[in-house]
């Protein structure tokens, strides 16, 4: 059901806010402190990539972005100007991406259009909101892959926009963008999936980041700009789709990483496996009794599983894993799930200080790093799960 060498015993520590906020400080006032505005933030070993990478993913944009949800939260407070940064960002996007496999395509996540949307947030132009709305639309032409690369991230941009500027044109996109993400629905051997074409691979990947749970995601936060044709459909889709491939045993259920391998690995974390099932249909505006009893054994599964050895942050970590619970939290009104998301918090802060020990500094990143440890555990003191790129900007 899962792989039981990527977890760890759970440390019961009794949550104790104090300590989470001082965790969350403490993340704060160490990224501010090694924020450079020409260079950036220095990249961790962990995450492989270069020096003053600008993405959402991996990137200065998205700590920023987390920086700055946490101070419109009132969970911090700072004087950091960012907004002389922001220029330069886009360039270092478009750079990078140039060697990558697919290039500098239209991403929420990797690409330049995460990067435009943190500029959006933190300095709204008319400019800014064009090249937004362009390289949305640059998707209408590519593949629709999934959340990190595409139509789904491109869609969720339109979203966002929209609540910013109430511009009709994002609405519009969105409905376009959706259709198309819609028709790539196909039937594989009695089964809707959406096939990725993507690394070199041909896939059909269930998850959030990569996958199923993303696309469904997409739908779920524009949902009111889709006719009752198409709410349906997703609907009946996406209950039944993770209804035909999940595994259960003992109360418990997750998701193979590809629906179309026999062997594919069981994973529990944001980006395969039941903790991004959760986060990417948990807040979905459909129900039955069997969808909504998967989805309590999903999170069943998630704390069984365990702590993850990778650490606390929030695609492949402890952290991501205590949101997902949040997210079952909200879902069914349980105590239970909230309970159990504090407990991982609590674990994921002292992963954190062994993380920052050993590295002697601290991992500036919004999904790979400690900022978006610090937006999960203000979640887990709000009981309000929230994560800045997926649920707003």
């Amino acid at each position: 059901m899962f792989q039981p060498d990527r977890h760890e015993a759970l440390v019961a520590t009794p949550w104790n806010e104090t300590e989470v906020r001082a965790a969350i400080l403490e993340i704060a006032t160490s990224a501010l402190s090694r924020f450079d505005a020409s260079t950036l933030w220095p990249s961790h070993p962990m995450d492989g990539v270069p020096d003053g990478v600008a993405g959402m993913y991996m990137g200065a944009a998205g700590a920023i972005l987390a920086l700055d949800w946490l101070k419109r939260a009132g969970a911090i407070d700072y004087a950091q100007d960012f907004t002389p940064a922001l220029p330069g960002m886009v360039e270092r996007d478009n750079a990078w991406l140039k060697n990558m496999p697919l290039g500098a395509y239209g991403s929420l996540l990797m690409g330049d259009l995460g990067t435009h949307l943190v500029a959006m947030r933190l300095a709204p132009d008319s400019w800014t909101a064009y090249r937004i709305y362009e390289r949305a639309r640059d998707n209408n032409a590519l593949p629709v892959l999934e959340l990190m690369w595409g139509t789904p991230g491109s869609m969720l941009a339109c979203v966002f926009m929209h609540a910013q500027t109430g511009e009709e044109r994002f609405e519009a996109l969105y409905r376009t963008q959706a259709a198309r993400l819609l028709a790539a629905l196909e039937d594989v051997d009695g089964v809707r999936l959406w096939t990725q074409e993507i690394y070199g691979q041909r896939t059909n990947y269930l998850g959030l980041v990569h996958g199923f749970a993303g696309n469904i995601l997409a739908f779920v936060r524009g949902w009111h700009w889709l006719d009752n044709e198409q709410q349906g459909f997703v609907a009946d889709a996406a209950m039944q789709t993770l209804a035909a491939t999940a595994k259960h045993a003992d109360a418990a259920a997750n998701w193979p990483a590809n629906a179309d391998l026999p062997d594919a690995p069981m994973l529990c974390q944001i980006c395969h496996g039941a903790p991004g099932i959760l986060v990417g249909v948990g807040s979905a505006p459909f129900t039955s009794p069997d969808f909504d009893r998967q989805l309590v054994e999903a999170g069943n599964l998630v704390w069984s599983a365990g702590p993850l050895k990778k650490g606390s942050n929030f695609c492949h970590g402890t952290g991501g894993n205590a949101f997902a619970m949040l997210k079952l939290y909200k879902r069914t009104g349980d105590g239970l799930w909230l309970e159990r998301a504090r407990a991982f918090a609590m674990h994921s802060i002292a992963q954190l200080h062994t993380a920052t020990r050993e590295h002697g500094r601290g991992r500036y990143s919004l999904w790979t790093g400690d900022p978006g440890l610090a937006v999960c555990l203000w979640s887990c003191i709000t009981g309000e799960p929230e994560f800045p790129g997926l649920d707003q900007i």
